[in-house]
């Protein structure tokens, strides 16, 4: 609520960002509203809400810095600095069906988003600079997590910012929003043994098998309403464990600055807020097929 919002605005303001800050809390009231409690409302363009029963009312900052959903402060590609950012999986048991989106400085724009199926226990690193070329942001990993899509080494877009502004600069500075969509328990109630799609995104020697198949069958664009509301077969709702830390890297002069992720806890668990990582709108009742 307001207590997260100063103390994105407070950090902001010690890093000397000046993002719009009414755009910023707004943005993280729409994803407070968007777990799924009681009372919230639909906020991810790219998801559907399956309700479950569960209780969760309560969403407060965790001085711990472990949540359902962390709040990056600030990226910047600006001039010579790269921004590296870790995400953890804490959950030793479920893996973490996650939702990364890139959000720009000006007008809270998304820049660019994706999703991350994290292991148990598993750590998911990248990097964020400015393209050489184009002189957009670009994210660069070498992590074995499993995405969707597959690879998520792109430039950010610009789509949605202000063509009247420069539009690569639109992209060299933001905060990034982190969504626990759903777990990936090991074993559910209509499958014998361990679940597929749990040994697909499962390290294995710290590789990922990331079968293609499987994340496709479960989480693919190919998906119908009546698919969606069948997904707490596969799906289990999302619990707390994300941790996130920054650093910010000036090249020129090997300055750094760093810190961690504001994390938001639920007293609870809340609702599936998934839908596959697609452009469009999502499919809100039976009368219409995914796309």
């Amino acid at each position: 609520g307001a207590y997260t919002t100063f103390v994105v605005a407070l950090t902001n303001y010690s890093l000397g960002v000046h993002m719009k800050k009414s755009v910023l809390a707004l943005s993280v009231s729409a994803a407070i509203g968007g777990m799924g409690f009681a009372g919230g409302a639909l906020a991810m363009t790219e998801a559907t809400i399956v309700n479950t029963g569960t209780t969760a009312d309560t969403l407060s900052v965790n001085l711990d810095g472990i949540g359902h959903q962390l709040v990056f402060p600030y990226f910047t590609t600006q001039g010579d600095n790269a921004t590296l950012i870790s995400l953890v999986n804490t959950d030793t048991t479920n893996g973490k069906l996650v939702k990364v989106r890139f959000r720009g400085a000006g007008n809270s724009d998304d820049l660019y988003d994706f999703q991350i199926a994290l292991s148990p226990g598993d750590v998911w690193t990248a990097a964020v600079s400015q393209d050489a070329d184009t002189g957009l942001s670009k994210l660069s990993t070498s992590d074995k997590s499993c995405t969707l899509p597959a690879s998520v080494n792109a430039t950010f877009g610009t789509g949605r910012v202000d063509p009247t502004k420069n539009t690569a600069n639109e992209t060299r500075e933001g905060y990034v929003e982190v969504l626990n969509m759903a777990d990936i328990p090991p074993t559910t109630g209509t499958t014998t043994g361990v679940d597929s799609l749990y040994e697909a995104i499962k390290h294995v020697n710290g590789v990922a098998p990331c079968t293609a198949s499987v994340l496709e069958a479960a989480l693919g664009s190919d998906m119908s309403y009546a698919a969606a509301t069948a997904l707490p077969a596969r799906l289990a709702n999302p619990t707390t464990g994300l941790v996130g830390d920054w650093i910010i890297l000036n090249q020129a002069n090997t300055a750094a600055w760093s810190g961690s992720a504001t994390a938001l806890q639920a007293n609870g668990a809340g609702n599936l807020v998934f839908w596959p990582q697609k452009f469009g709108d999502p499919v809100q009742d039976g009368s219409a097929a995914a796309h």
